[in-house]
């Protein structure tokens, strides 16, 4: 049988997709909810943050990487179809990242030149760059384990959208810490963490969910 029949009948047996979305959604809040409670619990939510979340600017803080883990964990989904290659998925993702970059952009030259240093790297950079990572490992790997039942023709994409996915939800959590609130820090450091989590997925996705 050729490639192509496979690919043709696989796509035709639409059960198996209901069934992996079924799994995918909660594996994932359970790894993103399990790592949150363990480093809020050792981290503390930050007293202000109902005040906070009133402003513009740092309510985005949080919704954008909750657009973002949205958008990975629909196109992960989507990409678990072997009639699918995934320009689609990866649209919306580009269009996150557009929004966020644009944003970045625009923080960095309306800052003062003398002070564009300060306010990218905060008082926490390091540790954003390490906690986000970490507290997306449990559900990068829970969305990988339950992608394994699908059939994707492009692995890596799909491990890299799972790592959006794991990422983004993760960078949501931590912001519910994190009092860091110029534009110029989260961008720069929740994005590095869910690039992180993105590589790390499309480079065990490539290898795990090859079929």
């Amino acid at each position: 049988m050729k490639t192509e029949q496979l690919i043709g009948l696989l796509a035709q047996d639409d059960r198996r997709l209901p069934r992996i979305g079924l799994r995918l959604f909660p594996a994932v809040l359970a790894g993103v909810a399990l790592a949150g409670a363990v480093g809020l619990s050792l981290l503390g939510v930050r007293p202000d943050l109902a005040r906070t979340l009133q402003v513009p600017a740092t309510a985005m803080k949080l919704l954008l990487p909750l657009a973002a883990g949205g958008v990975g964990l629909l196109g992960a989904l989507h990409l678990a179809r072997p009639d699918r290659h995934g320009r689609d998925a990866l649209a919306g993702a580009l269009a996150v990242m557009a929004v966020a970059m644009l944003w970045l952009v625009l923080s960095l030259l309306s800052t003062p030149a003398g002070q564009v240093a300060a306010a990218v790297m905060g008082q926490t950079a390091l540790a954003c760059l390490i906690i986000v990572p970490a507290m997306g490992l449990p559900a990068l790997a829970a969305a990988l384990y339950v992608l394994r039942d699908g059939a994707s023709v492009a692995p890596a994409r799909s491990g890299a959208l799972a790592g959006l996915a794991a990422g983004g939800l993760a960078a949501a959590t931590y912001a519910l810490h994190c009092d860091e609130d110029a534009p110029q820090f989260f961008l720069t450091w929740y994005s590095l963490g869910i690039a992180v989590l993105v590589l790390l997925g499309a480079t065990v996705g490539a290898r795990i969910l090859r079929w």
